[in-house]
């Protein structure tokens, strides 16, 4: 499954060089979980990483509210966060961080609670501004906070796309579950997949994946498509204690590859999704918020 790299690359080139720079806009993909400690914002770095070799912009939004983890996985400090645009003038292009492989990342940290309590003016201002990633990015990846709050769900359901991960623990399965309970129960609409991490046994993640979606159609009525497992891997847990992505720190490890293969689904999956832009993800959940 790893052998297409160069082909899938090519690809993604044909694609751009195809697609039309002034009706394009950014995909926003929600990457959630249930609960905390499932490996989520280790995740969403390398994923964005994978994505970035096969030629896509990729920009991460640390939505988190209340640390400002992608940071910490990266060992870097943002310094600024959404909040920054209306509290002392900067621009877009100063308060957006750099990361490794050309991604950039924006800090949200409280900046984006405190959007709600914001003027028109002040609004319209910062939508204004973060509306530019649409001529910019082809990928915006929003790594969620953990549980099932009004704030997290808000961003999941404003998404072009979801990506739910969980673990083969019994209480990740469990609250993975219930993070698709509420997804429907506030009528999500987007596509859903599923990725499994901390894998020992491919049986292992079959079971997880075939159980959930499973359940989300027979219970829910949600379908929901598994994307992916990635397996547990010592060289990841030294990255991870390093401060630096995996896919850099041992690119042909098998934590590495398994994100890579997952980047590949997600690109040249079946059935693309429409893709709102930025621009539309921050006007549905600023409505959210206002009911």
């Amino acid at each position: 499954m790893y052998d297409q790299a160069e082909k899938l690359r090519q690809m993604v080139q044909n694609a751009k060089s195809t697609a039309s720079d002034h009706s394009a806009k950014a995909k926003v993909i929600a990457i959630t979980s249930g609960k905390g400690g499932v490996g989520k914002t280790n995740f969403t770095v390398n994923l964005a990483i994978a994505l970035a070799s096969y030629g896509q912009k990729v920009l991460i939004i640390d939505a988190d509210l209340g640390t400002a983890n992608v940071d910490v996985v990266l060992g870097r400090n943002a310094g600024y966060n959404l909040m920054n645009i209306v509290e002392e003038g900067l621009s877009l292009t100063e308060i957006v961080a750099e990361g490794p492989c050309g991604i950039k990342y924006l800090s949200g940290g409280s900046g984006i609670h405190h959007l709600a309590d914001l003027t028109n003016y002040q609004l319209h201002t910062i939508i204004s501004q973060i509306s530019l990633f649409d001529a910019w990015a082809d990928i915006i990846l929003i790594d969620t906070g953990a549980g099932l709050s009004r704030n997290v769900l808000n961003f999941v359901v404003a998404a072009d796309e979801v990506i739910i991960i969980t673990t083969p623990e019994p209480t990740a399965i469990t609250d993975a579950y219930a993070m698709m309970k509420a997804y429907t129960s506030y009528q999500g609409t987007a596509s859903v997949k599923l990725v499994v991490n901390r894998v020992f046994e491919e049986n292992e993640g079959y079971l997880v994946t075939e159980k959930l979606v499973n359940a989300a159609m027979r219970f829910l009525d949600l379908s929901i498509s598994g994307i992916g497992v990635i397996y547990e891997d010592r060289n990841l847990i030294k990255a991870v204690k390093k401060q630096e992505p995996v896919l850099l720190s041992y690119p042909e490890s098998v934590s590495s590859r398994c994100i890579e293969y997952i980047a590949q689904r997600l690109l040249y999956g079946k059935n693309p999704t429409y893709s709102r832009g930025i621009k539309g993800f921050f006007t549905k959940v600023l409505e959210f918020w206002k009911q």
